[in-house]
């Protein structure tokens, strides 16, 4: 296979057609201080690409702060951030996405599938990592303005078609950040990460996170997929 192969069958996984998931958040900064944060966030495919709803409940300063991204088949896919200090959902344009989402160490653009038809892609070598013998894959943007990097390299295990490491550089070859996805579980049939953390390298912080229960397939309602579940949640 190719690279673009590659990275579409990664892109083309099976995760059911909808997941639910509590998730437990912890945010570790340069000097060790921690923050713990739960969440829970949905899933579900549709025809023009998958719609991911996420909102937090504790600590207090953060609850109710809810996300959601729909995907475009076509175009840029939307993101809407609803704040309940302000009680009003914002739009997150293009020019945002490369800022921190809510203090962690994730960007808007990082919590978005990105398209595979958006990047060059090439196998760089094969390797074993986390026990899979691995494709390690160079993803770089046709379009520089697409993204804020200026490429990724990624460790897909080719037993599962599955991502387990993703480095991110900037456009003149400086690493920025790395994505570890680890703890891999069978859970009805669908592999799973269960810990996922992001690393800022330039900053020396990062963020952890762990699912606690997850279920797949459960016919989740379309209604929380929208603006007006995230101000209300009913």
């Amino acid at each position: 296979m190719d690279g673009t192969q590659v990275a579409q069958k990664v892109y083309d996984r099976d995760d059911g057609d909808d997941s639910y998931a509590r998730v437990k958040m912890l945010i570790i900064d340069k000097r060790g201080q921690k923050r713990l944060r739960t969440l829970v966030t949905a899933t579900k495919d549709y025809p023009e690409g998958i719609k991911i709803f996420t909102r937090f409940y504790t600590p207090a300063d953060i609850d109710g702060t809810a996300f959601l991204t729909w995907e475009n088949e076509n175009g840029d896919n939307d993101q809407f951030l609803y704040l309940p200090a302000l009680r009003r959902v914002r739009r997150v344009v293009s020019s945002q996405k490369k800022n921190r989402f809510v203090n962690t160490d994730f960007t808007y653009e990082d919590l978005e599938r990105r398209k595979v038809a958006l990047d060059d892609h090439r196998i760089l070598r094969t390797e074993t990592f986390a026990g899979h013998s691995c494709w390690v894959l160079e993803s770089t943007p046709k379009k520089a303005s697409s993204s804020q990097y200026g490429k990724r390299v990624s460790w897909i295990a080719q037993d599962l078609n599955m991502t387990l490491r993703v480095d991110f550089y900037d456009p003149n070859g400086k690493p920025l950040k790395r994505l570890l996805f680890s703890s891999l579980k069978d859970i009805d049939g669908i592999w799973t990460a269960i810990d996922t953390e992001m690393q800022d390298l330039e900053r020396e912080s990062r963020t952890l996170m762990r699912i606690t229960d997850i279920k797949y397939n459960q016919g989740i309602p379309d209604r929380v997929f929208t603006k007006e579940y995230m101000q209300h949640g009913n």
